[in-house]
């Protein structure tokens, strides 16, 4: 299982801030300090690293953090700090981050809204809290292949059965109001599989 986490972790590496992440770009500061939770494989991350001072990356294990530290030491990038963190309750400074952001993680931990108010909680007065999450209920494809549709019924009932919510992208903005975060504001981006190099990528991540 460990190495499927993995390989599957690797296959998200080729996503970046412009795909993954160009609402927050407006919020990047080159003096900045951002919090990405969740970093997985690291490329996002290592896109902001770029993009601002520092970066604080966190995963939920040493294992999973170690292809964001993979990633850094390949790039050369030395302004990320790495830390195991439990997003229910990091270990980390009130007011400490302009920007706190994390890329399809909400949809996986069990208490969303406490996921929120944490990040909240470490955010500066006037920072960004910056969530971005899929909605699998509007996954759709042409033609409608009868295998599709049970791998996203299997799917769908696999993520509920270990405590998730396969459709966070929906819940997003009431998830913000209930966490007690003001100024929220909602939008929505599609990611479009067409080419065959696309295709291939996503399927082979299952």
């Amino acid at each position: 299982e460990a190495e499927a986490l993995c390989a599957q972790f690797r296959a998200l590496g080729r996503r970046a801030v412009a795909d993954s992440a160009a609402y927050v770009i407006p919020y990047l500061q080159p003096d900045a300090v951002l919090l990405d939770v969740g970093a997985g494989p690291g490329s996002i991350t290592m896109d902001f690293a770029e993009r601002v001072a520092r970066v604080t990356a966190t995963e939920i294990g040493e294992s999973e953090l170690a292809l964001s530290r993979e990633l850094a030491a390949t790039r050369g990038i030395s302004n990320v700090d790495f830390t195991v963190q439990d997003v229910h309750a990091l270990t980390l400074p009130d007011d400490t981050f302009d920007v706190v952001h994390a890329h399809q993680v909400l949809q996986h931990v069990a208490d969303p809204v406490q996921a929120l108010r944490e990040m909240a909680r470490v955010t500066r007065p006037g920072g960004i809290v910056a969530a971005r999450d899929a909605d699998y209920a509007g996954f759709i494809w042409h033609p409608e292949y009868p295998e599709l549709a049970e791998w996203l019924r299997l799917y769908r009932a696999a993520a509920t059965a270990n405590g998730g919510e396969p459709d966070a992208g929906r819940r997003l903005f009431a998830w913000a109001h209930e966490a007690g975060l003001e100024n929220v504001t909602a939008s929505a981006s599609v990611w479009n599989y067409t080419s065959a190099e696309d295709r291939a990528w996503w399927g082979g991540m299952w």
